[in-house]
């Protein structure tokens, strides 16, 4: 801690700003991750993975072993912010694959976080890492609900 609060020290602004930033939300939302100063960057290590940050001259860099993970965890939110209307073709094409009985029980058992359990109506069907999520509203409220169906 010592070594990288004397790193963020070292730095210009608006450098110090953005790293101290990064720094403040790994120590504050992952206390457990071991946080040490390697290759002269802010590095945090858990068990088998790492995350490390730095800013450059003129720009800033983000390094992890599971950088295509993230990046695809940031594209799958993205995209289920989107319209719960809109389906893509490869979720559709995996939905299809369900019997319809189980279809139809998977619809009629999603969770409300303010009805419990209910029906999910006017959903779209998106791919997920996992498999693919419905997402679309509560028949009771109209809240936003989901429900992933994973691949088996």
């Amino acid at each position: 801690m010592e070594l990288v609060d004397k790193y963020l020290a070292s730095l210009d602004e608006p450098k110090k700003e953005w790293v101290t930033s990064m720094v403040n939300f790994m120590r504050e939302v992952f206390p457990d991750v071991k946080e040490s100063l390697s290759n002269k960057i802010p590095t945090y290590n858990g068990e088998g993975y790492f995350i490390a940050f730095a800013a450059q001259k003129n720009y800033f860099t983000f390094h992890t072993d599971d950088m295509m993970d993230a990046c695809k965890e940031i594209v799958d939110h993205h995209k289920s912010m989107q319209s719960p209307r809109v389906s893509d073709i490869k979720a559709l094409k995996k939905w299809s694959k369900v019997p319809l009985n189980v279809q139809a029980l998977l619809v009629g058992n999603v969770f409300c976080s303010k009805c419990g359990v209910t029906t999910i109506v006017d959903y779209g069907i998106h791919e997920d890492r996992f498999g693919v999520v419905l997402n679309g509203f509560c028949q009771k409220c109209g809240g936003r609900v989901a429900r992933i169906v994973e691949d088996c």
